[in-house]
């Protein structure tokens, strides 16, 4: 049976059972909170870290116990009924996409809690027709651009975000063209070599014949966007549908993007590899990429450099077989290695993954369930030891999942 998507009827829920990803960098947050009582000293308690949850209707929000990773009882607030992308600022503010209203729905960060509160203004729109709203770009270190793909309108929207009070103000030009079906959206930090100092976006394309990813400069004084040559980049023969969809930057010497391919009209069970052009952005295939994965790798997370070598760690979320593959990301040619006693049991159903920026704790959503799965990772290794209590209850069904910290 075919698993094509027609462009103009996409569901949420068609979407979601096929390709949609956030986590690591692109799915993160930190937010910083100066507090009088130790800006001056080093007696401050951990920081507090909070990870999010989607569900129809609600966003959850849970302590993270910062020694061993586990978690609070969750925290129910409301949230868009249908929503394929979330991230956290480094301002403290949590913005999450309304399918079905074409908006991002925005909200302030308590520190203290973890409790919501929406920012003046929002929903955001996108600029097009409802429904359409998909992933969001995250933002990148000393950024301050958010971008967002409209499904259903074949488009990127940009806006900058305003860090005192959160607001979000559609870029010049904005909302750009993109591909057939844009479902995720990652940017890089600026990449500096030769002389570069660039900051580049990319749009994973799902129903795009060869799975083409939009590629786009970013002005680092409006966030507006001029497309590549080249672009789209495929991911895959013409008329094979590779179905790309979530995405990540390593961060490495090169830089490297790392894009999911589940399929669309066949499944792929793959991750494809890319060198960034420091200078022009231009997409050139990793060394032995693609990288076969469990069944139907739908989300990424990616930890940070680990105290061995130069190299990541990278976990797909297979929802075809309920595993979790992991592999070593060498840090100079963005190569893939399966880590040792990879794949790993994900659980009854599996959706979203967030590390923490630590690198220490990886989670992974059960809707089914009802529940998060919370796991240590090796930092020498990159293997996964389920953390004592998990899983942990939910309430309902969790789908997308981001990590905020509140440094003090």
């Amino acid at each position: 049976m075919s698993r094509r998507l027609v462009s103009r009827a996409v569901s949420v829920a068609a979407v979601l059972a096929i390709s949609v990803g956030l986590a690591g960098c692109a799915g993160s947050g930190n937010f910083q909170i100066f507090q009088s009582s130790c800006s001056s000293n080093n007696n401050c308690p951990p920081d507090p870290e909070f990870l999010y949850a989607t569900s129809p209707n609600q966003i959850l929000a849970f302590k993270i116990n910062s020694s061993t990773g586990a978690l609070g009882t969750p925290l129910a607030m409301p949230g868009p009924n249908q929503s394929i992308g979330m991230t956290a600022t480094g301002f403290g503010n949590l913005y999450v996409s309304d399918f079905l209203n074409d908006s991002v729905d925005g909200f302030s960060i308590n520190p203290s809690t973890g409790g919501l509160t929406a920012i003046a203004g929002s929903p955001f729109s996108l600029g097009g027709t409802p429904p359409g709203a998909g992933g969001l770009s995250g933002f990148v270190s000393g950024g301050s651009y958010l971008y967002v793909t409209d499904l259903n309108e074949g488009k990127v929207a940009g806006f900058a975000d305003n860090p005192i009070n959160g607001m979000l103000t559609p870029v010049p030009g904005s909302p750009f063209a993109a591909g057939n079906t844009p479902v995720q959206a990652v940017q890089t930090v600026s990449l500096i070599n030769a002389g570069a100092d660039k900051s580049f976006l990319y749009v994973s394309n799902l129903n795009d014949s060869a799975g083409g990813i939009s590629a786009f400069t970013i002005d680092s004084n409006s966030g507006a966007l001029t497309p590549i040559a080249g672009s789209p980049f495929p991911t895959g023969a013409t008329g094979s549908f590779p179905g790309p969809s979530a995405m990540v930057v390593g961060d490495n010497t090169v830089g490297i993007l790392y894009v999911a391919l589940a399929g669309t009209a066949n499944v792929n069970n793959k991750i494809a590899g890319f060198v960034i052009d420091a200078n022009t952005g231009v997409l050139t295939a990793v060394a032995g990429s693609p990288f076969a994965t469990g069944a139907d790798p739908l989300y990424i997370a990616l930890v940070p450099i680990t105290n061995v070598g130069f190299r990541e760690f990278l976990y797909t979320a297979n929802v075809g077989d309920n595993t979790i593959s992991a592999f070593t990301a060498d840090g100079n040619t963005g190569v893939l290695t399966p880590v040792s006693g990879s794949p790993y049991a994900g659980g009854t159903s599996l959706s979203g993954l967030a590390v923490t920026p630590d690198g220490r704790f990886l989670y992974a959503a059960d809707p089914q369930a009802k529940t998060i799965r919370a796991y240590v990772v090796d930092g020498t290794t990159g293997a996964l030891s389920p953390i004592p209590g998990s899983p942990f209850t939910a309430g309902s069904s969790p789908t997308l999942l981001t990590v905020a910290v509140c440094h003090c």
